[in-house]
C-alpha cells in the first residue's frame, strides 16, 4: 500500500508526473501490497492457534469429570432405580477392571413395609469375581435412623471405630465371625440407615451357618465401604 501511496503523492506534488506512473504500475503495487497483509493476517492466526493449543496442554483440569446421571421419580420402582445406580456409580469404579458381577448389576430390590415409596428395605447383594477370586459387595437401607447408638462393645470384631460426622454416626467394623472376613461401614444419619460391606466370600452372610473364604481379602477395603456409605446420593 505504501508503493501505491508514493505514487500517488509524487503523482500530485510534482509539477511533472513520475515517469511510469501508468496503470499497470498501480495494479502491481496494490497485488504486493495486499500480498504483504495476506501474510501478515496468516502469522497473527498462526500465533493465537498456537497459543490456544498451548494453553489446552497446560491447563489443569478444575473440577471433577461429572459422573452418570440418575433418573428421578417420586414412585417407588424410581426409587429402586435411583438407587441401583447410585449404588453402581459408587462402587463400580472401586472394582478392578476385570470383575465380573453376578448378577451382572447392582440391582437394588426393596421389601415394603409401608405404603409410602420410601417405606420400604432397599438391598443389594453382588458377587464379584477378578484374578483374586471371589468377593462381595452388599449395601442394604432402611428409611428409619438406627434406634441403637452405635458403639464398640467386647466382641469377636477383629476391629471396630465410631466416627461422628455431619452426615450421622458411622460405625466402622472388621468381623470374621461366620468364617469369611468382612468389612462393614454403617451410617445411622437423620434421613434413615445404610450399612455397606463387603466379604471375601461371595456367599451371602448367615449367622448360623460358615461362610468359607474365597479370595485372599475382601473385594473393598475398609476405606472403600467407608467411602460408598459416606455417597450423599444414598440419601433417599
Amino acid at each position: 500500500m505504501e508503493d501505491v501511496r508514493s505514487l500517488l503523492t509524487a503523482y500530485v506534488t510534482e509539477d511533472e508526473p513520475p515517469l511510469g506512473l501508468d496503470g499497470d504500475r498501480v495494479l502491481a503495487a496494490a497485488r504486493r501490497s495486499r500480498r504483504q497483509h495476506l501474510l501478515t493476517g496468516a502469522a497473527a492466526v498462526a500465533v493465537v492457534v498456537l497459543a490456544l493449543g498451548l494453553a489446552v496442554v497446560v491447563l489443569p483440569n478444575r473440577g471433577p469429570v461429572a459422573g452418570p446421571s440418575c433418573p428421578s421419580g417420586s414412585t417407588r420402582e424410581a426409587l429402586v432405580e435411583r438407587l441401583s445406580c447410585v449404588v453402581a456409580g459408587a462402587v463400580r469404579p472401586l472394582l478392578a477392571p476385570d470383575a465380573r458381577l453376578s448378577p451382572g448389576s447392582f440391582a437394588v430390590v426393596a421389601d415394603p413395609v409401608g405404603d409410602a415409596p420410601r417405606e420400604a428395605d432397599f438391598r443389594t447383594h453382588v458377587r464379584v469375581t477378578d484374578a483374586r477370586g471371589t468377593g462381595s459387595v452388599t449395601v442394604v437401607l432402611y428409611p428409619t435412623p438406627n434406634s441403637a447408638t452405635p458403639s464398640c462393645v467386647p466382641d469377636d470384631l477383629i476391629s471396630c471405630s465410631v466416627e461422628r460426622l455431619p452426615q450421622g454416626t458411622l460405625q466402622l467394623t472388621t468381623d470374621q465371625s461366620t468364617g469369611a472376613l468382612v468389612h462393614r461401614a454403617a451410617l445411622s444419619a437423620p434421613w434413615g440407615y445404610v450399612a455397606v460391606s463387603s466379604s471375601d466370600s461371595g456367599e451371602p452372610e448367615r449367622k448360623d451357618l460358615h461362610t468359607p473364604s474365597q479370595r485372599p481379602e475382601p473385594t473393598l477395603t475398609l476405606d472403600q465401604v467407608r467411602q460408598v456409605a459416606l455417597t450423599p446420593e444414598l440419601a433417599f
